[in-house]
């Protein structure tokens, strides 16, 4: 072996250290295995099943206090099994941490309901007012925009609540069309933020791709015009934004968004048989392309993409959207 040749082992060898999560001492366990995860989530799910129906037996008689004990317990046990268990650092450890802090946070939820509950005589905005701040404020402390789509989701849940929250408390008498068009401009707002600056950028896109679809279809029905051109756009504008990116699921709910509202459209103003073929055709033309665009492309991805040399750590602060 030449000198040049054991350079080039040892390059080798170096780069694959880097292109690793995290390096791995002698005798380290570094992986949570496939099978050791769903283990564990199948584990977390039984046992919170089985609480669930032991409790729900007893919990008319457990009164406040009781209430607000079971939230807490939740909640600690929940956030400190998943700081312990994200400490092992790989991708799977990571999962089952944030699926665990996502446990966490729903115990937060049911301890601050109780405590409103109490205090406020159950109003049912306030509830939702402190509730959806709760859960927002917690989320986003356990998010902070890294790569955890559960704690990315539970924010926008609780962001959710707590709007409702403010529209019931402050009197807020929306009608559906205002309601349905906040709701897409706020998924449209996350959709353009997940494109430079908002993690993870791919949940944050699919999230904003049904928001829109769910906004403007709801739209549709009491402003038929409004609600299918901003459907049509929206169904569009996924499609091209997933074949940039190169993203099979937003391509395919974009097609089958674009066919729901071409159909919506012949079912409102195309009366001919004729006219309804076309549209039914040109809709299932879209998906079929967008199908096939999606799996070609996927494939291609798959070998045009070259080894890095790159430090890559899973919540890396470099954005990196895709």
């Amino acid at each position: 072996m030449t000198p040049n040749q054991a350079r080039e082992i040892l390059n080798i060898e170096d780069r694959d250290i880097l292109t690793s999560n995290r390096y791995v001492a002698p005798g380290e366990v570094r992986a949570l295995s496939p099978l050791a995860e769903l283990a564990s989530y199948l584990g977390v799910l039984f046992l919170a099943a089985c609480a669930t129906l032991f409790v729900g037996h007893f919990w008319s008689q457990l009164g406040t206090a009781g209430h607000f004990s079971i939230g807490v317990v939740i909640a600690v046990v929940g956030l400190l099994a998943g700081v312990v268990v994200r400490q092992m650092g790989d991708d799977g450890a990571l999962r089952l941490g944030s699926f665990l802090w996502l446990f966490g946070t729903g115990g937060v939820a049911i301890a601050t309901a109780t405590i409103v509950e109490r205090v406020g005589h159950h109003d049912r905005g306030l509830s939702l007012c402190v509730v959806g701040f709760a859960v927002l404020l917690l989320s986003v402390v356990l998010w902070r925009n890294k790569e955890r789509p559960l704690q990315f989701l539970s924010a926008v849940v609780g962001l959710t609540l707590a709007a409702s929250g403010v529209g019931v408390v402050g009197h807020l008498h929306a009608t559906s069309s205002e309601i349905s068009l906040l709701v897409w401009l706020a998924a449209a707002a996350i959709g353009l933020m997940s494109l430079q600056m908002l993690r993870p950028a791919l949940t944050g896109l699919v999230v904003a791709e049904f928001g829109t679809l769910v906004g403007a279809f709801a739209l549709s029905f009491p402003n038929h015009l409004a609600g299918v051109a901003l459907g049509l756009v929206s169904s569009i504008a996924a499609v091209v934004v997933g074949l940039a990116i190169e993203r099979p699921p937003i391509i395919i709910v974009g097609a089958v968004g674009f066919f729901m509202f071409d159909i919506r459209v012949f079912t409102l103003y195309l009366r001919s048989e004729g006219m309804a073929l076309a549209a039914f055709l040109i809709g299932l033309a879209v998906v079929v392309v967008a199908l096939w665009r999606a799996v070609r492309g996927n494939g291609l991805v798959a070998h045009k993409d070259s080894p890095s040399t790159d430090v890559v750590t899973p919540e890396t602060e470099r954005y990196e959207p895709w």
